[in-house]
């Protein structure tokens, strides 16, 4: 009797796993990007920084499992960097966020795709010219865009982003990197 349950248990929880990637697709998307921070003076161990408001180098990599009810979860990574002034010396500082998101698609007409989303992850900021800690910190956003379909599995991803990030909560130095950051690029549906 009890091999039965566990048997049927299992049946269960193999044909469950199955029956959502059944109704699903997996986007990647590619975009690059400009992001503004949002406090550009602030104390970084104990030292007073500026921070340029703008950053470079502005990347953000995706992978997400889209059902056909709209919802779509996944991961995301992105990195940006700007430039850091510290007591007369310049530097330069590189943030890196691991957020997983879920998002909500609508398509009010052909060939376009509204939605909204959160995600939630850690942001890692780096230093470089200076003597300052790397830090690690929780991260969250709230995004919103539209994808267009350009062709079959293609598409034109835009986003806009809001993100409140506090390196060197977790450890390190603690660093805001909180800000607005708008994104475009191709996302490949399989």
């Amino acid at each position: 009797m009890r091999r039965r349950r566990i048997a049927a248990l299992l049946i269960f929880l193999v044909s469950t796993s199955l029956i959502p990637a059944a109704f699903a697709e997996d986007a990647l998307i590619v975009s690059l990007g400009a992001f503004h921070i949002a406090h550009t003076t602030q104390s970084v161990d104990g030292t007073q920084a500026h921070f340029s408001a703008g950053t470079n180098n502005d990347y953000s990599i995706a992978w997400e499992q889209r059902h056909y009810n709209g919802i779509a979860y996944g991961a995301q990574y992105t990195i940006f960097s700007g430039h850091v002034t510290q007591q007369a010396a310049r530097g330069s500082m590189t943030t890196r966020l691991f957020m997983a998101t879920l998002k909500r698609y609508i398509h009010p007409w052909p060939h376009t795709y509204p939605f909204i989303g959160a995600s939630v992850g850690l942001a890692d900021v780096s230093y470089g010219g200076f003597n300052t800690r790397t830090g690690v910190g929780p991260a969250f956003a709230i995004n919103g865009g539209v994808e267009f379909e350009l062709a079959h599995m293609i598409g034109l991803y835009t986003e806009i982003r809001g993100l409140y990030a506090q390196g060197g909560d977790i450890y390190g130095a603690n660093t805001n990197v909180s800000g607005v950051g708008v994104y475009e690029g191709l996302s490949f549906l399989f």
